[in-house]
């Protein structure tokens, strides 16, 4: 019957918690220490340092925790904080225990080498008894003495016995063969007389405590999205976003985000402060813009909901809700934390707009992103994402100068060095002259340098083939459009071709050693962002997207942008839009008309013959089977037959169920004569 030894002195236990705890603590405090670096790297990179900036930055900071005092307050810190003592008293309790050997060894404790004849064996334990004899004890070693001496005795009886003695040696015990021991790693006291315990242990941790944290994390991943916006949420923006929607409308969708319910939901005594911000609001839209402001107080909308587009639109208005409301602390956080999370909300409205190809609906989104990123109402002077800049400054020198207006960030960097002093004039101080003109030269001006349609290996675009939109974009105005020669055009086309087929991994490289544009001007909004740019086609004819957008960023100077798409199933000439818009300013967007003409393909030029000097393979051979599958189709070289009844009958399917289908693709394609005939 097997025999259970426990680690009475719990050596090996210790062992194995110290390993569990390091294989839980180390990973989660090595995601601790980088999310704290890539905080702090975040804050090294070129950001606007304008006063402005600096200023609002400030703000944030007081109503944003502190990264480390974040994590130092959060139920992580303390599962490490004490985990991390747990394995520093475990292994100084290992580092310092004393491991007594369990080892018998009658050589050993005589202190003689394995094979030690008879007489040496006799002749020391004689001198070894004369030391440890509990009579030969000093006072108070006699206790130790007796235990040596038992031991120098059994050790002794031992070896001079010869059947002990061969037991020993074959088995290594003196009484033979011993029964099979196992190891428990445990020290007894947990596992006998407290058997229940330990199950109980056992039972909750992975009975109840595994399976709950499995559910747990699996709920989490049902309700989110892929692009984690809740899932509910989503549902919210099916219903609510309708195709002809302006950017009001996009608000109250977007304020129905359940994000906002479970983050900033309304709290006890913030209803009188809302109530005094809609006042402002509305004020201010009746002075400045003429509108009237919708308090939506039927009690039927959530008060979540009233209270997310409340503060959107004092955002938006610039309203001091601390002055002009006394808001609370909880408040002004609540408002940061609407306006970062709405950036990601409005990119499941795009996802929304952009699968059912409404073209208004995705261009009001994405101007409604560039206004929130800016804290710009709509219809202002797109000057106002510059600071220091005020109505009444651009009131001032537009009505001076009525033929000559600036309401761009474009027309502000036309001036003339004169000019733009005298717009600037009521300005106090040469600093805030300087901190506009450099907010002004880092908001990226793109332009149009080439637009072309291109399919790969044909000069000529035909019905159904994969058309390659190829746009040359370059940050500041062209100064001059080349007239090319044919020599130029046939070189130009052939780079065409080799951007188009370029590999990904020279695409990764090229990425890689990519200049990078800096952080954008965004002194309201809670966070640093990147410029980027949203490129696709449309035609607001039919109010449809065309080619789905793309997005691009850090154009520092040129930048080649390649979208394929299946081309119109139609000939004939089409007239596409191409709009370039900003993620980031506003102003700033491109709206071009671009035409695409498609020919039939019988227009396609002959194929070259080529001159086989080869000589027809023989019909037995391999290649001749080959050769007879390629003319033939493969069914019908396996047959033996002739395959041109079945050809010409797949040939008729093909072409209606391709019929079919074209119809289906013409939806969003209009040429314009069919424009002309509507």
């Amino acid at each position: 019957m097997a025999q259970y030894t426990y680690d009475e002195q719990g050596f090996n236990f210790y062992y194995f918690l110290i390993s569990v705890l390091s294989l839980v603590l180390v990973p989660i405090t090595f995601q601790s220490i980088h999310s704290l670096f890539k905080s702090k790297s975040k804050k090294s990179k070129d950001i606007c340092l304008c006063t402005t900036c600096q200023k609002e930055r400030k703000k944030a900071k007081i109503a944003k925790p502190n990264a480390i005092k974040k994590l130092i307050t959060s139920p992580k810190f303390l599962f490490l904080l004490i985990g991390w003592i747990g394995v520093v008293l475990l292994t100084l309790q290992v580092a310092n225990a004393e491991v007594k050997n369990v080892t018998w060894d009658p050589y050993e404790i005589l202190g003689l080498s394995e094979g030690a004849s008879l007489a040496d064996i006799k002749k020391t334990y004689k001198k070894l008894s004369l030391v440890y004899h509990p009579d030969k004890a000093k006072a108070g070693e006699e206790e130790k003495n007796e235990e040596r001496f038992i031991d120098i005795t059994k050790a002794y009886k031992v070896l001079t016995d010869e059947d002990t003695r061969k037991n020993y040696e074959e088995f290594g015990h003196p009484d033979g063969k011993q029964s099979f021991t196992m190891g428990v790693a445990l020290p007894k006291g947990l596992v006998e007389g407290n058997g229940m315990l330990v199950l109980g242990f056992y039972a909750l941790a992975f009975g109840l405590g595994l399976p709950y944290f499995i559910a747990r994390w699996w709920y989490k991943s049902r309700r989110l999205t892929k692009d984690k916006i809740l899932s509910k949420t989503m549902g919210v923006f099916v219903k609510g976003l309708k195709e002809n929607d302006g950017v009001k409308e996009i608000i109250n969708v977007l304020s129905g985000s359940l994000e906002y319910k479970e983050g900033a939901d309304l709290r006890n005594g913030e209803e009188k402060s809302l109530d005094k911000i809609n006042s402002a609001i509305a004020e201010e839209l009746a002075n400045k813009f003429g509108e009237k402001f919708d308090r939506q107080n039927d009690d039927n909308i959530p008060a979540y909901r009233r209270k997310a587009r409340t503060l959107l639109y004092a955002y938006l208005l610039r309203i001091d809700i601390t002055s002009k409301a006394d808001a609370s602390k909880q408040l002004i956080k609540d408002q940061q934390f609407i306006v970062e999370k709405s950036l990601h909300l409005l990119q499941g409205l795009l996802q929304i707009s952009s699968v059912k190809q409404w073209l208004s609906v995705t261009c009001h989104i994405m101007e409604l992103q560039q206004h929130i990123l800016q804290a710009t109402y709509f219809g202002e002077s797109n000057l106002k994402q510059l600071p220091h800049i005020t109505n009444t400054l651009l009131d001032r020198y537009n009505h001076r100068h009525p033929k000559n207006k600036v309401n761009t960030v474009k027309q502000l960097c036309a001036l003339s060095e004169s000019e733009r002093k005298e717009f600037l004039k009521p300005l106090s101080n040469d600093d805030e002259y300087l901190d506009v003109m450099e907010v002004a030269q880092r908001v990226p001006q793109l332009s149009v340098k080439k637009a072309a349609f291109k399919v790969i290996g044909d000069k000529i675009i035909t019905t159904g083939a994969i058309i390659t939109f190829i746009l040359k974009l370059k940050n500041g105005q062209v100064s001059e459009v080349e007239v090319a020669s044919k020599e130029k055009e046939e070189e130009e086309e052939e780079e065409e071709d080799e951007a188009i087929i370029v590999s990904a991994d020279e695409e990764k490289k090229k990425q890689k050693n990519k200049k990078t544009l800096p952080l954008a001007h965004t002194p309201y909004y809670p966070s640093e962002k990147k410029p980027c740019w949203w490129i696709f086609l449309g035609d607001p004819k039919v109010n449809r997207i065309l080619v789905p957008h793309k997005k691009v960023t850090d154009i520092v100077d040129e930048e080649t942008v390649k979208v394929a798409f299946p081309g119109p199933p139609k000939p004939g000439v089409y007239t596409f839009s191409l709009f370039v818009k900003s993620d980031t300013y506003v102003g700033t967007d491109i709206l071009q008309d671009i035409k695409l003409k498609v020919h039939d393909p019988a227009d396609l030029p002959e194929e070259e013959d080529v001159d086989d000097s080869i000589s027809e393979p023989e019909e037995d051979s391999i290649a001749g089977q080959m050769k007879l599958m390629r003319e033939q189709g493969l069914a019908q070289a396996l047959a033996g037959g002739s395959g041109k009844d079945k050809k010409q009958d797949d040939s008729d399917s093909d072409s209606d169920s391709s019929d079919e289908e074209g119809d289906d693709d013409d939806v969003n394609y209009v040429t314009e004569s069919d424009s002309d005939e509507e």
